[in-house]
């Protein structure tokens, strides 16, 4: 299985880590200081926690999931209490709102604070997220766009006995009978090359085109928060059809989400899909 990952302390694993490289362009989100990104308003989590965000911060505490201090990660982590019940009721019920089968694998979450960083990176069954100078809407997204890769990672792989494609995420070789690999070949050759008829509207995003762990990462997340503007641009974009179909049925089992804004121009591709409106209470289900 490829990006296993064994934990101790993220700031060594973020140099060392063998299964979450953080040289792999499937393992993280990009910077935040992208031209778009740098025209979005951030807010800081300085609100007090609700009666109903403490509960679900609870019961975050009571998944199967390790969490690590955001001072693993980076010693200038600061956050408050209500900050910190706040950011965890917000995973939580991002995370009840994905399918269990993909959740599950999640096993290492950190929450870290600090006003700047990458805002994700996640692998197999780890995620680092940051809680700080985001909004919530953001930051619900982002957590997406990592399960995404959690997902393409860690619960859709291959086996060592097939042999190696001819695509790798960095060092970490893509195996032959790894099901991801009908997603990746609809526009990449291999993890560096996208194939010469590519066209940028054959992807959700700018960003989605990084890779073809991005583009499953980004195509992923505007599946999950942003199912009706998919299926209005795939209408007229065979490959984003495939993609929509490849999801639909291999990955959420035929489950389709109706999320989003409703409105979307097939000529037209943001950069980001993290950083799109959607209703984001629409999307949990608690």
């Amino acid at each position: 299985m490829r990006k296993t990952v064994t934990f101790f302390n993220l700031g060594t694993l973020l140099i060392s880590l063998l299964g979450l490289n953080l040289d792999t362009h499937g393992s993280f989100d990009q910077l935040i200081g992208n031209k778009l990104l740098a025209e979005t308003k951030y807010i800081e989590y300085n609100a007090q926690a609700s009666t109903g965000e403490e509960k679900y911060a609870k019961k975050l505490d009571e998944l199967k999931i390790t969490l690590h201090p955001g001072t693993d990660y980076t010693p200038e982590s600061k956050s408050s209490p209500s900050s910190l019940k706040h950011c965890k009721s917000l995973v939580y019920r991002t995370l009840k709102s994905l399918p269990i089968d993909q959740t599950r694998k999640l096993k290492h979450l950190t929450l870290y604070f600090t006003k700047e960083g990458r805002r994700g990176l996640g692998g197999s069954s780890t995620i680092i997220l940051r809680c700080q100078n985001v909004t919530d809407q953001e930051l619900v997204s982002v957590l997406v766009h990592e399960m995404g890769h959690v997902t393409d990672t860690g619960t859709i792989v291959g086996t060592e006995s097939s042999g190696q494609s001819g695509y790798m995420d960095g060092g970490i070789p893509i195996y032959n009978d790894d099901p991801s690999i009908e997603f990746y070949s609809l526009d990449f050759r291999n993890d560096k090359a996208l194939k010469e008829d590519v066209s940028s509207m054959d992807f959700v995003s700018g960003y989605a085109m990084s890779d073809p762990f991005e583009d499953f990462a980004e195509s992923y997340a505007y599946y999950v928060l942003h199912g009706d503007e998919f299926r209005q641009i795939a209408v007229s974009n065979d490959v984003l059809q495939k993609k929509y179909d490849y999801l639909k049925d291999e990955v959420f089992k035929g489950k389709e989400y109706f999320n989003g804004n409703g409105k979307a121009d097939p000529a037209v591709r943001n950069y980001d899909v993290t950083v799109l409106p959607y209703e984001m209470n629409k999307f949990f289900v608690i």
